[in-house]
Protein backbone atom coordinates (compact mmCIF):
# COMPACT_ATOMS: atom_id res chain seq x y z
CA UNK A 1 0.00 0.00 0.00
CA UNK A 2 0.82 2.83 -1.00
CA UNK A 3 1.08 6.64 0.82
CA UNK A 4 -2.17 8.33 0.33
CA UNK A 5 -3.95 5.23 -0.90
CA UNK A 6 -7.53 4.23 0.16
CA UNK A 7 -7.57 1.99 3.13
CA UNK A 8 -10.31 -0.75 2.17
CA UNK A 9 -12.45 -0.63 5.25
CA UNK A 10 -15.14 -2.81 6.43
CA UNK A 11 -17.83 -1.51 9.10
CA UNK A 12 -19.56 -3.60 11.35
CA UNK A 13 -22.39 -1.57 13.43
CA UNK A 14 -25.91 -2.02 15.22
CA UNK A 15 -26.83 1.71 15.72
CA UNK A 16 -27.60 5.13 13.39
CA UNK A 17 -24.37 6.50 16.20
CA UNK A 18 -21.97 5.20 13.57
CA UNK A 19 -23.22 6.88 10.53
CA UNK A 20 -21.39 10.12 10.25
CA UNK A 21 -17.72 8.13 10.24
CA UNK A 22 -19.18 6.33 7.56
CA UNK A 23 -19.82 8.92 5.76
CA UNK A 24 -16.55 10.34 6.70
CA UNK A 25 -14.74 7.02 5.59
CA UNK A 26 -17.42 7.10 2.44
CA UNK A 27 -15.69 10.69 0.85
CA UNK A 28 -12.45 9.03 1.41
CA UNK A 29 -13.30 6.89 -0.87
CA UNK A 30 -12.21 3.58 1.99
CA UNK A 31 -15.85 2.61 3.15
CA UNK A 32 -16.24 -1.04 0.88
CA UNK A 33 -18.66 -2.81 3.03
CA UNK A 34 -20.83 -2.51 6.00
CA UNK A 35 -22.01 -5.28 8.15
CA UNK A 36 -25.42 -5.24 10.14
CA UNK A 37 -27.34 -8.04 12.10
CA UNK A 38 -30.41 -8.92 10.71
CA UNK A 39 -32.39 -8.65 14.33
CA UNK A 40 -32.08 -4.23 13.25
CA UNK A 41 -33.66 -4.25 9.82
CA UNK A 42 -34.53 -1.04 9.98
CA UNK A 43 -30.83 0.48 10.69
CA UNK A 44 -30.44 -2.44 7.69
CA UNK A 45 -32.95 -0.88 5.52
CA UNK A 46 -31.56 2.85 6.15
CA UNK A 47 -28.20 1.93 5.25
CA UNK A 48 -28.69 0.38 2.04
CA UNK A 49 -31.07 3.08 0.80
CA UNK A 50 -28.15 5.47 1.85
CA UNK A 51 -25.62 3.36 0.00
CA UNK A 52 -27.77 2.91 -3.19
CA UNK A 53 -26.34 3.05 -6.35
CA UNK A 54 -22.47 2.84 -4.51
CA UNK A 55 -20.65 0.34 -5.03
CA UNK A 56 -20.13 -0.47 -0.95
CA UNK A 57 -21.72 -3.85 0.09
CA UNK A 58 -24.18 -3.82 3.03
CA UNK A 59 -25.29 -7.33 4.17
CA UNK A 60 -27.20 -8.52 7.64
CA UNK A 61 -25.80 -11.13 9.26
CA UNK A 62 -26.82 -13.64 12.34
CA UNK A 63 -24.47 -15.21 14.45
CA UNK A 64 -24.24 -18.47 12.39
CA UNK A 65 -23.56 -16.61 8.93
CA UNK A 66 -21.26 -13.94 10.98
CA UNK A 67 -17.52 -15.81 10.17
CA UNK A 68 -18.92 -16.83 6.60
CA UNK A 69 -20.41 -13.45 5.48
CA UNK A 70 -16.67 -11.27 6.84
CA UNK A 71 -14.68 -13.68 5.12
CA UNK A 72 -16.03 -13.71 1.61
CA UNK A 73 -16.90 -9.72 1.92
CA UNK A 74 -13.31 -9.60 2.79
CA UNK A 75 -11.88 -11.29 -0.07
CA UNK A 76 -14.29 -9.79 -2.57
CA UNK A 77 -13.45 -6.36 -1.69
CA UNK A 78 -9.88 -6.87 -0.64
CA UNK A 79 -10.76 -5.72 2.62
CA UNK A 80 -7.67 -4.30 4.77
CA UNK A 81 -9.07 -3.99 8.07
CA UNK A 82 -12.91 -3.81 9.87
CA UNK A 83 -14.16 -1.23 12.31
CA UNK A 84 -16.85 -2.40 15.36
CA UNK A 85 -19.48 0.90 15.77
CA UNK A 86 -21.92 -0.74 18.67
CA UNK A 87 -21.48 -4.39 17.02
CA UNK A 88 -23.32 -7.27 18.90
CA UNK A 89 -21.52 -10.39 18.53
CA UNK A 90 -18.12 -11.70 19.70
CA UNK A 91 -15.70 -12.21 16.70
CA UNK A 92 -14.04 -15.20 17.62
CA UNK A 93 -9.84 -16.00 17.09
CA UNK A 94 -10.76 -17.87 13.55
CA UNK A 95 -12.13 -13.99 12.48
CA UNK A 96 -9.49 -11.90 14.20
CA UNK A 97 -6.54 -12.87 12.02
CA UNK A 98 -7.93 -12.73 8.23
CA UNK A 99 -7.07 -8.83 7.85
CA UNK A 100 -4.06 -6.85 7.45
CA UNK A 101 -5.44 -4.35 9.68
CA UNK A 102 -7.53 -6.71 12.18
CA UNK A 103 -9.96 -5.22 13.22
CA UNK A 104 -10.58 -2.35 16.20
CA UNK A 105 -13.42 -1.31 18.31
CA UNK A 106 -15.29 2.17 18.85
CA UNK A 107 -16.42 2.01 22.47
CA UNK A 108 -18.04 4.97 22.87
CA UNK A 109 -17.05 5.29 26.69
CA UNK A 110 -13.72 5.18 28.32
CA UNK A 111 -12.01 2.36 28.67
CA UNK A 112 -10.82 0.44 30.87
CA UNK A 113 -13.04 2.13 33.73
CA UNK A 114 -16.26 1.67 31.70
CA UNK A 115 -16.14 -2.23 29.82
CA UNK A 116 -20.11 -2.73 28.98
CA UNK A 117 -22.21 -2.83 26.18
CA UNK A 118 -24.11 0.56 27.25
CA UNK A 119 -20.92 2.38 28.91
CA UNK A 120 -22.75 6.12 28.42
CA UNK A 121 -25.98 4.72 30.48
CA UNK A 122 -23.55 3.82 32.87
CA UNK A 123 -21.14 6.94 32.75
CA UNK A 124 -24.36 9.09 33.32
CA UNK A 125 -25.80 6.72 35.92
CA UNK A 126 -22.69 7.33 37.48
CA UNK A 127 -22.81 11.15 37.65
CA UNK A 128 -19.31 11.35 35.34
CA UNK A 129 -18.32 14.58 34.09
CA UNK A 130 -16.93 13.48 30.50
CA UNK A 131 -17.11 10.33 28.79
CA UNK A 132 -15.60 9.66 25.10
CA UNK A 133 -14.66 7.09 22.90
CA UNK A 134 -11.81 4.35 23.31
CA UNK A 135 -10.70 3.09 19.85
CA UNK A 136 -8.70 -0.36 20.66
CA UNK A 137 -7.50 -2.94 18.92
CA UNK A 138 -10.24 -6.03 19.15
CA UNK A 139 -8.99 -9.31 21.13
CA UNK A 140 -11.01 -12.70 22.38
CA UNK A 141 -11.97 -10.49 25.27
CA UNK A 142 -14.66 -8.08 25.49
CA UNK A 143 -13.76 -4.43 25.56
CA UNK A 144 -10.12 -6.03 26.30
CA UNK A 145 -7.91 -5.04 23.54
CA UNK A 146 -4.64 -2.40 23.58
CA UNK A 147 -5.96 1.30 23.24
CA UNK A 148 -4.78 2.98 19.84
CA UNK A 149 -6.43 6.22 20.62
CA UNK A 150 -8.81 7.68 23.19
CA UNK A 151 -10.56 10.90 22.81
CA UNK A 152 -13.15 12.87 26.30
CA UNK A 153 -16.27 14.42 25.86
CA UNK A 154 -18.10 16.47 28.22
CA UNK A 155 -20.84 14.90 29.79
CA UNK A 156 -23.50 18.36 30.38
CA UNK A 157 -26.01 18.38 33.35
CA UNK A 158 -28.87 18.72 30.93
CA UNK A 159 -27.22 16.40 28.56
CA UNK A 160 -30.05 13.11 27.63
CA UNK A 161 -28.70 9.87 26.47
CA UNK A 162 -29.78 10.69 23.02
CA UNK A 163 -27.99 14.00 23.30
CA UNK A 164 -25.12 12.31 24.20
CA UNK A 165 -25.08 9.30 21.63
CA UNK A 166 -25.26 12.02 19.09
CA UNK A 167 -22.25 14.43 20.07
CA UNK A 168 -20.41 11.00 20.09
CA UNK A 169 -21.37 9.95 16.73
CA UNK A 170 -19.37 13.31 15.52
CA UNK A 171 -16.70 12.95 17.58
CA UNK A 172 -16.26 9.18 15.94
CA UNK A 173 -16.56 10.47 12.79
CA UNK A 174 -13.21 12.88 13.92
CA UNK A 175 -11.20 10.36 14.28
CA UNK A 176 -11.59 8.66 11.04
CA UNK A 177 -9.02 10.46 9.48
CA UNK A 178 -6.23 10.29 12.01
CA UNK A 179 -6.58 6.21 12.17
CA UNK A 180 -6.90 6.51 8.23
CA UNK A 181 -3.29 8.17 8.22
CA UNK A 182 -2.11 5.47 10.90
CA UNK A 183 -2.79 3.07 8.48
CA UNK A 184 -0.84 4.52 5.94
CA UNK A 185 1.85 4.37 8.17
CA UNK A 186 1.62 0.67 9.38
CA UNK A 187 -1.56 -1.94 9.45
CA UNK A 188 0.46 -2.56 12.75
CA UNK A 189 -1.55 0.14 14.83
CA UNK A 190 0.52 1.73 17.68
CA UNK A 191 -1.18 1.17 21.06
CA UNK A 192 -0.97 0.36 25.06
CA UNK A 193 -2.45 -2.34 27.45
CA UNK A 194 -4.96 -1.45 28.91
CA UNK A 195 -4.35 -0.49 33.19
CA UNK A 196 -6.47 -4.08 34.64
CA UNK A 197 -5.99 -2.50 38.16
CA UNK A 198 -8.37 0.15 37.00
CA UNK A 199 -11.02 -2.09 34.78
CA UNK A 200 -14.69 -2.44 35.86
CA UNK A 201 -17.50 -4.14 33.78
CA UNK A 202 -20.79 -2.62 33.73
CA UNK A 203 -24.23 -4.97 33.04
CA UNK A 204 -27.11 -3.97 31.77
CA UNK A 205 -29.17 -2.14 34.26
CA UNK A 206 -32.15 -3.96 35.99
CA UNK A 207 -35.07 -2.27 36.61
CA UNK A 208 -34.66 -0.73 40.11
CA UNK A 209 -31.76 0.99 38.85
CA UNK A 210 -33.71 3.33 36.64
CA UNK A 211 -36.44 3.81 39.29
CA UNK A 212 -36.33 7.31 41.58
CA UNK A 213 -35.51 6.86 45.01
CA UNK A 214 -36.86 9.94 45.81
CA UNK A 215 -35.80 9.46 49.82
CA UNK A 216 -31.81 8.92 48.44
CA UNK A 217 -31.21 10.69 45.84
CA UNK A 218 -30.76 14.24 45.56
CA UNK A 219 -32.31 16.94 42.88
CA UNK A 220 -28.81 16.59 40.61
CA UNK A 221 -28.77 12.76 40.91
CA UNK A 222 -32.53 12.58 39.50
CA UNK A 223 -32.20 15.04 37.02
CA UNK A 224 -29.32 12.72 35.61
CA UNK A 225 -31.25 9.87 35.98
CA UNK A 226 -34.18 11.20 34.40
CA UNK A 227 -31.26 12.78 31.17
CA UNK A 228 -29.54 8.81 31.46
CA UNK A 229 -33.31 7.21 30.52
CA UNK A 230 -34.56 9.76 27.53
CA UNK A 231 -35.36 8.19 25.24
CA UNK A 232 -34.35 4.69 25.04
CA UNK A 233 -36.20 3.85 28.36
CA UNK A 234 -39.38 6.67 27.85
CA UNK A 235 -37.76 8.11 31.12
CA UNK A 236 -36.74 7.54 34.25
CA UNK A 237 -39.32 5.21 36.78
CA UNK A 238 -41.47 6.54 39.27
CA UNK A 239 -44.57 5.82 41.33
CA UNK A 240 -47.36 7.99 42.18
CA UNK A 241 -50.78 6.52 43.39
CA UNK A 242 -50.20 3.12 42.86
CA UNK A 243 -49.22 4.24 39.12
CA UNK A 244 -46.21 3.83 37.67
CA UNK A 245 -45.14 6.51 35.39
CA UNK A 246 -42.07 7.50 33.54
CA UNK A 247 -40.27 11.38 34.06
CA UNK A 248 -39.07 11.89 30.55
CA UNK A 249 -37.76 15.49 31.09
CA UNK A 250 -36.91 17.74 34.47
CA UNK A 251 -34.87 20.10 35.81
CA UNK A 252 -34.31 22.02 38.61
CA UNK A 253 -36.55 24.00 40.18
CA UNK A 254 -34.11 28.02 40.99
CA UNK A 255 -36.36 28.85 44.01
CA UNK A 256 -35.63 27.17 47.00
CA UNK A 257 -38.44 25.71 48.78
CA UNK A 258 -40.14 27.83 51.94
CA UNK A 259 -40.58 24.37 54.13
CA UNK A 260 -39.14 21.19 54.67
CA UNK A 261 -41.52 18.31 53.45
CA UNK A 262 -41.10 14.92 52.97
CA UNK A 263 -39.20 13.68 49.61
CA UNK A 264 -41.39 12.76 46.54
CA UNK A 265 -44.22 15.25 48.05
CA UNK A 266 -46.08 17.33 45.21
CA UNK A 267 -45.73 21.02 46.03
CA UNK A 268 -47.40 22.22 42.67
CA UNK A 269 -49.66 20.65 40.02
CA UNK A 270 -51.11 22.86 37.65
CA UNK A 271 -50.93 25.07 34.01
CA UNK A 272 -49.13 27.82 35.42
CA UNK A 273 -47.07 26.10 37.97
CA UNK A 274 -46.46 22.88 36.24
CA UNK A 275 -45.43 20.01 38.53
CA UNK A 276 -43.22 20.12 41.29
CA UNK A 277 -41.36 17.69 43.69
CA UNK A 278 -39.64 17.97 46.83
CA UNK A 279 -36.22 16.36 46.98
CA UNK A 280 -34.55 15.40 49.92
CA UNK A 281 -31.69 17.72 49.72
CA UNK A 282 -34.48 20.76 50.10
CA UNK A 283 -34.33 21.58 46.38
CA UNK A 284 -37.66 20.80 44.45
CA UNK A 285 -37.43 19.78 40.40
CA UNK A 286 -40.14 20.68 37.87
CA UNK A 287 -41.36 17.62 36.01
CA UNK A 288 -41.92 19.25 32.36
CA UNK A 289 -43.21 15.92 30.52
CA UNK A 290 -43.97 12.56 31.68
CA UNK A 291 -44.82 8.86 29.46
CA UNK A 292 -47.44 6.87 30.65
CA UNK A 293 -49.20 3.85 29.01
CA UNK A 294 -51.76 6.67 27.17
CA UNK A 295 -48.75 8.14 25.38
CA UNK A 296 -46.33 11.48 26.32
CA UNK A 297 -47.75 14.15 28.31
CA UNK A 298 -46.80 17.69 30.70
CA UNK A 299 -46.40 17.00 34.05
CA UNK A 300 -49.23 18.84 34.89
CA UNK A 301 -51.39 16.33 33.39
CA UNK A 302 -51.20 14.20 36.18
CA UNK A 303 -54.29 15.86 37.51
CA UNK A 304 -56.46 14.34 34.95
CA UNK A 305 -55.10 11.19 36.68
CA UNK A 306 -56.57 11.91 40.10
CA UNK A 307 -53.01 13.03 41.15
CA UNK A 308 -52.97 16.37 44.10
CA UNK A 309 -51.07 18.02 45.47
CA UNK A 310 -51.06 16.46 49.06
CA UNK A 311 -50.01 13.33 47.01
CA UNK A 312 -46.41 11.81 47.32
CA UNK A 313 -44.23 10.53 44.96
CA UNK A 314 -42.73 6.41 46.20
CA UNK A 315 -39.60 4.25 45.42
CA UNK A 316 -40.77 0.99 44.10
CA UNK A 317 -37.95 -1.81 42.97
CA UNK A 318 -41.10 -3.53 41.13
CA UNK A 319 -41.65 -0.80 38.66
CA UNK A 320 -41.31 -2.90 35.26
CA UNK A 321 -38.67 -1.12 32.20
Amino acid sequence: MHLGSPVNIMVLCNNEIAIPAMQQLFQSRCLKAVVVPENNPSLFSLIRQMLFGTEVTVESVNRTSLEAVVKKIATDKNIAAGWLMTFPYILHKSLLNILPGGFINFHYGLLPQYRGSNPVLAQMLNGEKEGGITVHIIDEKIDNGPIVLQHKLPIDDKDSFGMQLHKLSFLAASLVQPILKLYNLSFTLPSVNQDESKASYYKKPVAADLMINWDVMSSKQIIRLVNACNPWNKGAGAIIKHMGIRIVDAEIEEKTPSQILTPGSIMALDKNEGLKVYCFDNIAIKINVISTNEGFFTGNKLADYGVKISDKFLFSQNFGT
